[in-house]
């Protein structure tokens, strides 16, 4: 009978129990430790790292005292509108001339200072007595200026204080060109805003509607950060924002910030 050589010298040498046993190649233990780093990093960061907390919200850039319905204070049929789409008003401004039912013209002027922005009612309508012939944007308060109204779902409105801040994508600069539009919490209503009350403020009760979208929300007014290098007068989150000025009666999203939280708040819900 013939054996391999190999195997008789491994029954003639005793056993190498002293020799050291290779439980892993040099590879095997870099991916180990790789694998240990990235789960210590990510222990940290779960209960050190954390994330932004932010309440989105819907709305506008307009001033202060919003729209208002301009109402006829006669019946009878429009003969002439005295002004125009995007029309700048005075208050005591004639803006429309009726002809009541005994044959003589009324003419209607305005109660406020503001801008045209919508018509109910053109040359030849048949009016009611207290029936809407104009919307007007009011600009005629202390302090106007162009802010951004949002609705804030009651809610999600705690945390909500004044001097938060506030990105805004801004319907006619989007945001993947110009960026996003800065500001801060000015006021917070201490009521929610009633679906009638709304519809003063945006021009009418389908705006308001798809704006609160069936649920309470408080009124948050947004005052935007100035920046007179840019071309809009106002700072951006890019450095020169849109190539134009900001109109009013624009629809925005916005972002509140209320600050930060670890992930591990977040998940236990704090």
């Amino acid at each position: 009978m013939k054996f391999r050589f190999k195997a008789l010298q491994r029954m003639r040498e005793p056993d190498e129990l002293d020799s050291p046993t290779l439980l892993a190649s040099p590879r095997g233990w870099i991916a180990t430790f790789v694998v240990l780093i990235i789960v210590a990093a990510a222990s940290v960061w779960f209960f050190a790292g954390r994330l932004p907390v932010t309440v989105p919200a819907a709305g506008l850039l307009t001033h202060p005292a919003g729209t208002a319905r301009l109402q006829s204070p006669y019946g009878g049929t429009v003969r002439s509108m005295l002004v125009r789409p995007d029309e700048a008003v005075q208050r005591g401004q004639e803006v429309a001339v009726i002809t009541v039912d005994s044959g003589r013209d009324r003419t209607v002027h305005s109660p406020f200072t503001g801008r045209v922005v919508a018509f109910s009612a053109v040359d030849g309508h048949v009016v009611g007595q207290g029936e809407e012939l104009l919307l007007i944007e009011r600009t005629d308060t202390p302090d106007d200026r162009l802010v951004a109204m949002l609705f804030v779902p009651v809610d999600r409105a705690m945390g909500v204080v004044p001097g938060k801040p506030v990105d805004l994508s801004v319907s006619s600069a989007p945001p993947g060109a110009f960026g996003l539009l800065r500001g801060r919490v000015h006021s917070v209503s201490s009521y929610p805003v009633m679906l009638e009350h709304a519809a003063d403020l945006v021009g009418g009760l389908e705006a308001a509607r798809g704006y609160l979208k069936g649920v309470p929300a408080r009124l948050v007014i947004v005052d935007l950060e100035r920046d007179p290098a840019t071309p809009s007068g106002y700072a951006w989150s890019t450095q020169n924002g849109p190539p134009a000025r900001l109109q009013s009666q624009v629809s925005v999203a916005g972002a509140i910030g209320l600050g930060s939280q670890t992930l591990f708040d977040l998940l236990l819900g704090r």
